[in-house]
């Protein structure tokens, strides 16, 4: 039987944290908890790399909640994990769930409902912290922090009230964006089909900016649904060196100015031609003919990319 979902917990703890670990628990448990009983899925935690104490840890939690544990020797970045499950998985929508969140009951299904509109090249909840710039998916609920089903009117009524007045009409139930925080994202299997996979050169920090990017120029849309919540541990992977570490054995120099460096270099210019940390309201890729002509060649990405990777010694 095909699943309607499957489920990638993502973790890299390379000096096995203390409170990155209780993130993850806490993560797991709230997934356990809370997700759709209606919506059928398999569920794969991948480690990558992260040290034995940790792993073991890992093997424990797969005997208490049965779900499918890979523990790799290297990280990949979330880039190569993303790559692998939407290789792997049987379903036809994908969930990443990363290890520093706490999902609220029906998510899920709203999610997974708004996955299935056209527009719609990948889609994610608001949520109370953002490690990046986008401030247009924070939004701070009433309750206590981990709370499950948060009362979304009042950010339903705030945000729906400012797009449409902006836009001059009734506005959707999710904002149009490019650049979203990555902590919980649903795919179509057929979006991949059309613009290939994540650049696996951004092991961490671009690798959903080009992604999304690449989905506007393929006629797509990032949407932030104003039906759905999930809790974010704030900068957990600065606390865990989970960032500071992602790039061992890849790149010996500076990896923020490199990283900067390899976006310049694939998207040169961009600013001149959209801000990518603007809502796009009611725009498509046609309000931006110059844009596509000067980077549709980056819009389709293989499976099969020439990363390099050094062995750590």
């Amino acid at each position: 039987m095909i699943p309607d979902i499957s489920y990638l917990i993502l973790n890299y703890n390379p000096d096995g944290e203390p409170a990155a670990a209780d993130c993850l628990a806490a993560t797991i448990d709230a997934f356990y908890t809370r997700k759709s009983r209606k919506l059928s899925c398999e569920i794969t935690l991948l480690d990558q790399g992260s040290v034995p104490g940790h792993r073991r840890w890992l093997q424990e939690q797969q005997e208490k909640y049965k779900f499918s544990l890979v523990l790799l020797n290297r990280n990949l970045g979330i880039s190569g994990a993303v790559n692998w499950l939407v290789r792997t998985a049987k379903s036809p929508v994908i969930g990443l769930i990363t290890s520093d969140v706490i999902i609220t009951s029906g998510m899920d299904e709203d999610l997974f409902s708004k996955a299935q509109i056209e527009e719609v090249f990948q889609v994610t909840p608001f949520t109370d912290k953002s490690d990046g710039d986008m401030d247009y998916q924070i939004w701070k609920p009433a309750e206590p922090f981990g709370s499950d089903a948060p009362d979304l009117s009042r950010l339903r009524k705030e945000k729906a009230s400012l797009w449409g007045n902006l836009l001059g009409r009734s506005a959707k139930p999710y904002v149009r964006v490019l650049a979203s925080e990555l902590n919980v994202m649903f795919w179509r299997r057929e979006i991949f089909d059309r613009i290939g996979y994540f650049d696996e050169r951004w092991k961490a920090c671009y690798e959903n900016n080009d992604f999304s990017l690449r989905c506007f120029l393929a006629g797509g849309c990032t949407a932030v649904s104003m039906d759905s919540f999930v809790w974010h541990y704030h900068k957990m992977t600065e606390k865990s060196r989970a960032r500071e570490k992602c790039y061992d054995g890849y790149i010996d120099s500076d990896w923020p100015r490199e990283i900067r460096r390899m976006w310049d270099e694939k998207w040169p210019g961009l600013d001149s031609l959209i801000k990518i940390y603007e809502p796009l309201k009611d725009k498509t890729i046609r309000d931006y003919p110059k844009l596509l002509k000067k980077f549709a060649h980056n819009i389709h990405l293989p499976y099969e990319q020439a990363v390099p990777f050094k062995q750590e010694k």
